[in-house]
């Protein structure tokens, strides 16, 4: 805090520090980053404050007449108090901001979740969810199921085979292996994992 302080100061008197102050501040690169978002900001404003000079001068002129060792302020230095004021607080809202900016990122958008902690964030299936009953189902059909979800090849050498009709659970959380074993335990079921495929004799 106390270098932005420091960078206000010299942008409001620069006459006061040196060159190599200016320079070792400069080097800076969040320093850096807040004087071009204060000159940003300042090229922003110039319009409204050439405005502001016209109704200053406007009023100078009409108060021209009192004399200078009043103690009541002229409306033309409230305006300039108020509106050094109001550029103030806009210039230190736009630093907090550029300063949220540079630790959220450049785009202003969050950081992408990593597909590792995608996958830790979500709700892990209950057991109950885990497990699919086939009820009277064609084998081809249970088959393709298992074939959709582990991502493999299915290949019948017997049509007679696709037809048979089980009743099995599967645990979709348990590797193939286990279910084509399980599978096999059936009369007239012959199944082998052969090459990234489901063979069935």
């Amino acid at each position: 805090m106390k270098d932005i302080e420091t960078l206000l100061k010299v942008t409001e008197r620069p006459q006061d520090y040196s060159d190599e102050e200016i320079r070792l501040l400069m080097e800076d690169a969040e320093m850096k980053a807040y004087y071009e978002l204060m000159v940003s900001a300042e090229t922003g404003f110039a319009l409204r404050e050439g405005r502001r000079r016209q109704c200053d001068e406007l009023l100078e002129d009409k108060n021209s007449d009192s004399s200078p060792g009043d103690k009541n302020p002229s409306p033309a230095s409230i305006l300039l108090k108020m509106a050094a004021l109001f550029i103030g607080v806009l210039l230190l809202s736009g630093i907090a901001y550029a300063g949220y900016r540079m630790a959220v990122g450049e785009a202003g958008e969050a950081p992408s979740e990593s597909p590792s902690a995608k996958w830790m964030t979500e709700k892990p299936a209950s057991p109950q969810e885990a497990i699919r009953t086939f009820e009277n189902e064609e084998l081809q059909e249970i088959l393709q199921v298992l074939s959709d979800h582990y991502r493999v090849g299915l290949v019948f050498h017997s049509e007679q085979s696709r037809h048979i009709r089980l009743y099995t659970k599967w645990d979709t959380t348990a590797p193939l292996q286990q279910m084509i074993e399980r599978l096999n335990g059936f009369e007239k079921v012959n199944l082998r994992l052969i090459d990234n495929h489901i063979i069935v004799e």
